[in-house]
């Protein structure tokens, strides 16, 4: 059924791809490192770019050291979760090579889809210019809002991390503004090197509204990524054992991954109006 739902959606996208492309529009890099060998070889695009980076700029911390609501997560300059911490020892991110992030695929681009990605530990660029220098809009004690504007100049996406202290969960608000004179179609993706449990030996899959990864130990815990909102957008989660970029996002999918080193993606098909905004709200949270 999974795979009925993706093959229907990824015909309808490359259809309306391929109309938009007739439409003129306004106006690589990578490094599939890991932490740990796999059972499966991970697919490889080019190096990391000094711009991507996994360093903690913004830390939050929430409940007591003794409590099952511990959680302690940070965000990087870019608006990447760089940890997460939950309950207290419990790490699911910062494991090896750090990899969270953001994609989003230009399907109306004159030139054909342009992606422009940011994973972290894993990289950016994609095959469009980049993103340009990251703004901090605000920062408050328990919530932190990113902006960053692709570095051609097309789109503006805003992120608001926020920290929910009652289910120790925070909340990923990801705006993704037009700033062009016609409507964009667009894939906007949210991109999880999961390590559950802090091994990269995982069990992970997706549902339309979650992808999630348990650690593959008896004991295992794990880290799900949601929907915190509903939207009226084509979304679903994915679980795959390779890095894809922006406009390849599913590449490499085939269901359930057992005792691997898996990366989660939680992908959303959007039409986005003229200088118009929609957004996608997501929630982290132990499992």
């Amino acid at each position: 059924m999974f795979r009925t739902l993706l093959a229907l959606i990824a015909a309808l996208v490359f259809s309306i791809a391929a109309l938009a492309q007739q439409v003129p529009d306004e106006a690589q890099t990578a490094n599939v490192g890991s932490a740990a060998t796999s059972s499966k070889p991970q697919t490889q695009i080019p190096a990391a770019t000094p711009a991507a980076t996994s360093n903690c700029t913004y830390t939050f911390t929430s409940g007591g050291t003794a409590s099952v609501k511990y959680l302690q997560y940070c965000i990087t300059v870019n608006g990447n979760v760089a940890e997460f911490q939950s309950p207290l020892g419990t790490e699911h991110i910062r494991v090896g090579t750090v990899g969270d992030g953001y994609a989003l695929c230009d399907l109306s681009a004159a030139s054909g889809e342009v992606g422009y990605h940011d994973y972290a530990g894993f990289g950016d660029v994609d095959t469009g210019t980049g993103w340009g220098v990251p703004v901090l809009v605000s920062q408050t004690t328990a919530a932190v809002k990113i902006a960053r504007t692709t570095a051609d100049g097309l789109f503006t996406l805003t992120q608001t991390f926020t920290q929910s202290a009652s289910d120790a969960s925070v909340k990923v608000a990801m705006a993704i503004k037009n700033n062009t004179s016609i409507a964009k179609t667009i894939w906007l993706t949210r991109f999880t090197d999961i390590d559950a449990g802090g091994t990269t030996s995982n069990i992970m899959d997706g549902t339309v509204e979650s992808v999630w990864g348990y650690s593959a130990s008896e004991t295992g815990s794990g880290l799900q990524i949601s929907l915190a909102a509903p939207n009226t957008f084509n979304n679903f989660g994915l679980a795959i054992n390779q890095v894809d970029n922006a406009c390849a996002i599913g590449a490499g999918f085939n269901g359930l991954l057992n005792g691997v080193d898996g990366f989660a993606y939680s992908f959303h098909f959007i039409i986005v109006p003229a200088h118009g905004t929609k957004t996608v709200t997501l929630k982290y949270k132990a499992i």
